[in-house]
């Protein structure tokens, strides 16, 4: 084109300069809009790609929930139907102190348990600006309001728990806690105070701290009751997003 031009020029033909030169203008323009729309599909599928990825460890991180709250779930069931023998127990006229139901029940009910959950994913993506990636509006604010409530969950948790370890340290002033906790170890570091006793039961003043053991239990039992069921929030809005993921992840197909 530079040869031609100065031809052009040369040989006073302005109005074919002027044409060739247009020509080349176009050509430089064609070429710009073909790099830009290749550099823009390239950052589409680089994009889709993340998109995808992203979805596959959030399903991920949603699947180790649901089987972190099933194992919850279980022991809610155990730890409730403990505290629940034991007030009936306790309720009873005929009480045998030296009952392993008893005794196995009173092991089972203590300890807490938390919902710690995986948000790596979400973290990493609201982190970095990510979130826009997903294309779905519908499924984006229902990731959002997921790990809303996911947060949520883990704040009440430690308020029932915070409930929960001060009515069992009520309770513990009335037992003989050494002879539950002693005879867990071995023979090297068992402080042979047990086994396990709940002699306190037959103290004379036993009816007068009983009603207090009992409401103590209750409320440990009610702080349960509402963790196992904010749990079951969590765990049907992680079923919900986890088949809603899927779903899209279908269709992008």
């Amino acid at each position: 084109f530079r040869k031609i031009r100065q031809n052009l020029l040369m040989e006073n033909k302005t109005g074919k300069y002027f044409k060739y030169a247009i020509g080349e203008i176009v050509l430089v323009v064609i070429g710009i809009l073909i790099a830009l729309q290749i550099n823009s599909w390239s950052n589409k599928n680089k994009n889709d790609n993340l998109e995808i990825e992203y979805l596959r460890g959030i399903k991920t991180n949603l699947i180790s929930d649901l089987i972190e709250l099933e194992g919850h779930f279980k022991a809610d069931t155990t730890k409730l139907n403990s505290y629940t023998f034991l007030i009936r127990a306790l309720n009873s006229d005929s009480i045998a102190p030296n009952s392993q139901n008893l005794i196995t029940n009173f092991y089972t009910s203590v300890g807490y348990s938390w919902f710690e959950g995986q948000n790596v994913v979400f973290e990493d993506m609201t982190s970095s600006g990510r979130l826009n990636l997903i294309q779905s509006d519908t499924l984006k604010y229902s990731i959002q309001k997921y790990y809303r409530l996911f947060n949520e969950v883990i704040k009440q948790e430690d308020l029932y728990n915070s409930e929960i370890k001060k009515y069992s340290d009520r309770n513990s002033q009335y037992i003989d806690v050494s002879s539950f906790i002693e005879p867990m170890f071995n023979a090297q570091w068992n402080g042979n105070t047990g086994p396990p006793s709940l002699a306190f039961m037959e103290k004379p003043n036993f009816n007068q701290v009983k009603p207090k053991i009992i409401n103590n239990l209750s409320l440990i039992k009610n702080n349960r009751r509402n963790s196992h069921n904010v749990r079951i929030q969590i765990y049907q809005k992680a079923i919900s997003l986890k088949e809603m993921i899927e779903m899209y992840l279908i269709e992008k197909k």
